[in-house]
Formats: C-alpha cells, sequence, structure tokens
C-alpha cells in the first residue's frame, strides 16, 4: 500500500462512521447532530490480549456498551480472529430514546435486559451500516460477529486485531450533550481501485 493510501484510511474510516452515525441519527431518532463529533486517535490498552473498554469514563455517568468484531472471513469468524473491532458506547440515559426509536414504550429503560439488548441492537446497526458504508468506497468487505452488550464495565475486554495498536475515539452530541461514543480500530483495509 503507498504511503498515501495508508494516511487516507484512517480519514475515510473516522469520516464513514460519522455519515453512518448521522444517517442513523436521523433516520432513527430523527434528530441531528448538536455538536460537531469530535475525533480523537489514541493508543489501543490492551491487557490479557483483549482491548480493554472504560464506559463509565466515557461520560462520567453510568453507561451501556455493545461490541462487535469485524472478520476477514467466516472461518476467521468462527476462529474468533479479529480483523477489527467497533465498540458503541451509549450514555445510561440516553437508551430511553432509543427505546422511542426502536418502538417501545416508555419506562421500558427501567430493564436492564431491555436496554442490553436495545443497545446491542443498535450496534448492529451501526455497525453492519459502516460495513456495508466502507465496502462501497472500495475497502475490504468483512463478516461481522454478533454485538455483545455490557452495562458500566467489562472486565475481560474485547476482542482486538492484536498488530493495531491505535484506535480512533468519536464522541457525539444528540439533544445538546455527549451521549454516544464510538471506538472503532480496523486494520488491513487499504481503499480498492473503486
Amino acid at each position: 500500500m503507498d504511503s498515501m493510501a495508508k494516511d487516507q484510511a484512517p480519514q475515510a474510516l473516522s469520516s464513514a462512521v460519522i455519515d453512518v452515525v448521522e444517517s442513523s441519527f436521523r433516520q432513527l431518532c430523527h434528530v441531528p447532530f448538536s455538536a460537531d463529533p469530535v475525533v480523537v486517535e489514541k493508543d489501543i490498552i490492551e491487557y490479557d490480549g483483549r482491548m480493554r473498554l472504560s464506559p463509565m469514563e466515557k461520560f462520567n455517568a453510568p453507561a451501556y456498551v455493545a461490541a462487535l468484531n469485524y472478520h476477514r472471513s467466516e472461518k476467521e469468524l468462527q476462529e474468533q480472529d479479529p480483523a477489527g473491532t467497533f465498540v458503541l458506547y451509549v450514555k445510561e440515559d440516553v437508551v430511553e430514546k432509543l427505546f422511542k426509536a426502536f418502538g417501545q414504550p416508555a419506562g421500558a429503560s427501567d430493564d436492564e435486559a431491555k436496554c442490553l439488548d436495545v443497545v446491542s441492537r443498535f450496534c448492529g446497526i451501526l455497525g453492519g451500516d459502516l460495513k456495508n458504508k466502507l465496502a462501497a468506497m472500495g475497502f475490504a468487505e468483512f463478516v461481522v460477529s454478533v454485538p455483545s452488550a455490557y452495562k458500566n464495565a467489562v472486565p475481560a475486554g474485547v476482542p482486538f486485531d492484536f498488530n493495531l495498536f491505535r484506535e480512533w475515539e468519536i464522541s457525539f452530541s444528540f439533544w445538546k450533550e455527549k451521549c454516544i461514543v464510538i471506538e472503532v480500530c480496523i486494520g488491513g483495509i487499504p481503499p480498492g481501485a473503486r
């Protein structure tokens, strides 16, 4: 991969994430960004071969988190050998708004299992849309894992491509507050010739 393509890959990835989140929120929640997304490149924090996640640090408040992995093939999915990781953090008091977007009754956010389910579903939508957007841009085709969801802590961390050292953290504000954070790291995704 030439150096120009290598330099453009992270920018293309973060731009694709922003486009996917903006589109999903406009369609599902009928709400635009209330501030420009904030993109930060960070070191991946690894422990015992897994990516560490800190949901409560994202908002200094309780939060839900869901994560999925991108794989280069069904075989790598079965072997749990990811090429990338997509993590969605949702501030706890924003989950009620996601329930409305999915047609759930008010007050459903009192049930933690239902909250985990809706955050997991939303992660799957965003992660799948990102996979499709990257493919349309000429990036690699991926097989996406089923999301896993947690509240406040992910003690064991999540799988990631151990050859990666950097990730992109993108913070999103809706309803005049920072309420969604996405962390993403994907390796081996040079743009194609399209």
